[in-house]
């Protein structure tokens, strides 16, 4: 079970670490580190709900991938890295602050395992 007191820290930290992206130069192009917010986001959530829990989303991430990567090959007739990863890191955020967020409501009827 996640107390106030945890759930209060981590918005901090998440507060913290946006103040500290937007005082670092970045390109131009880019507006967020989207991977960097996706690894933060992993990390507390697998601190708000433990190890087992989050292979399930997690699993879900990767078939999202996959999807993608089809979506992209059906639309470009191609696949490049380039257009992929700013668009998957970006979704993966998006998919990671929504797991976030369950966790926080979620885990005090998650059984142990």
């Amino acid at each position: 079970m996640v107390s106030i007191q945890v759930i209060i820290l981590e918005i901090i930290l998440l507060l913290v670490i946006g103040i500290v992206e937007r005082l670092l130069d970045h390109p131009k192009k880019t507006k967020h580190l989207w991977w960097g917010w996706t690894i933060i986001l992993w990390i507390l959530i697998i601190f708000n709900i433990g190890f087992y829990w989050p292979a399930y989303p997690i699993a879900l991430w990767m078939i999202l991938a996959l999807l993608l990567i089809a979506l992209q090959i059906i639309h470009n007739h191609e696949f490049i890295y380039r257009r992929y990863w700013p668009v998957f890191w970006r979704y993966s955020a998006y998919y990671a602050l929504t797991i976030y967020i369950g966790s926080l409501i979620i885990s005090p009827w998650l059984p142990l395992i």
